[in-house]
């Protein structure tokens, strides 16, 4: 797999345990909150280990937050 798929591929995973950890969060299921995040720890991990950009998937106000 090249690094292009790679970060692909990465960035669909992240996008769906963002969802995933919403959809958690809305059922106020907390097993699966605490499930999510660990999901989306080692998720970004992985990106920042292997340089891959995860700006564009950030919340709006994440965004904001770390600009300042």
């Amino acid at each position: 797999m090249d690094n292009s798929q790679f970060a692909t591929d990465l960035r669909r995973r992240v996008r769906e345990a963002q969802q995933a950890f919403s959809e958690a969060e809305g059922d106020e299921d907390f097993y699966e909150v605490n499930i999510r995040t660990g999901e989306l720890n080692s998720l970004m991990r992985m990106a920042v280990e292997n340089g891959v950009d995860l700006e564009e998937l950030r919340e709006p106000e994440h965004r904001l937050s770390a600009e300042a």
